[in-house]
């Protein structure tokens, strides 16, 4: 090989060594794109509550009764007793009063009552009772026929007032051992204080709801004039008026026992709730 040719062999081979190292550089460089990343940490589900508190304003004859008196209670249990009606040695014409104030904490909520007569009872017979009576026993009792409740959606004063209305209404003994009543507070169907239909209880809301029972017969129509809201006149001014007139010596010494349960449940998602189990 002359000298030209040994000087153009060298020409090539140089091209092909900066064709080689310009390709490597191309290749190299694909990897290299604009990029961006954005992280959102620390997601979480976290599941909402329903906490329903109760408080108890308790009347028995028209004076307030200390023992099923209660401040707020979130969490009632047997210890210490939480009672709505915890009465002995009653007579026809005796009465009491409650007026339950709820509380429902974090969420929307639909609420209902549930009155469950758990006994109902004759403790022996008498011998007055017995001459108007032969049956004796558990789940011979008389009284539970003459105790009769009353509800209404009260305003806090303990008093049933002319534009509250009243809800359910009648004697225990409508009930048989075991049977539960409800009464819808707020469902899907109706709301007692505001009348509407799908408007649920809001947990900014403190609700009142009464409870009235009459050992006899209790004129609850007319009730007294709205006296515009809770003026500290309850019972004791203006009191359920009970007659046990046509009472008779059937319930002597006879005993009930019943379960009033108040349920809030959530109201989101659940549209077409109602109340009765």
């Amino acid at each position: 090989m002359d000298k030209a040719q040994n000087t153009i062999m060298k020409k090539i081979l140089l091209s092909s060594a900066v064709l080689i190292a310009a390709v490597a550089v191309v290749v190299g460089a694909t990897t290299a794109y604009f990029s961006d990343t954005e992280t959102s940490s620390g997601n979480t589900f976290t599941a909402g509550a329903i906490d329903l508190g109760i408080d108890n304003h308790s009347y028995y004859n028209g004076e307030l009764n200390e023992g099923t008196t209660w401040r707020v209670d979130y969490n009632i249990s047997d210890d210490p007793p939480r009672q709505f009606f915890n009465f002995s040695d009653l007579k026809p014409g005796d009465w009491g009063e409650d007026t339950i104030s709820l509380h429902v904490n974090n969420n929307e909520s639909w609420l209902c009552a549930d009155l469950t007569l758990t006994s109902d009872d004759d403790n022996g017979l008498t011998d007055p009772e017995g001459d108007v009576d032969q049956t004796d026993g558990n789940g011979y009792g008389e009284l539970a026929d003459a105790i009769n409740f009353y509800w209404w959606a009260d305003d806090g004063d303990n008093v049933y007032e002319d534009d509250e209305h009243l809800l359910q209404a009648g004697p225990l003994g409508a009930l048989s051992v075991g049977q539960t009543a409800t009464v819808a507070l707020a469902d899907s169907d109706n709301n007692i204080w505001t009348g509407e239909e799908d408007d649920p209880l809001d947990p900014q809301d403190v609700r009142f709801v009464a409870k009235a029972w009459c050992f006899g017969d209790a004129t609850m129509n007319p009730p007294y004039e709205q006296d515009g809201g809770n003026q500290q006149s309850g019972p004791d001014d203006r009191p359920v008026v009970c007659s046990g007139v046509n009472e008779g010596n059937e319930t002597q010494t006879d005993s009930l026992t019943a379960d009033i349960s108040f349920r809030a449940v959530q109201s989101r998602n659940n549209d077409d709730f109602t109340c009765q189990l």
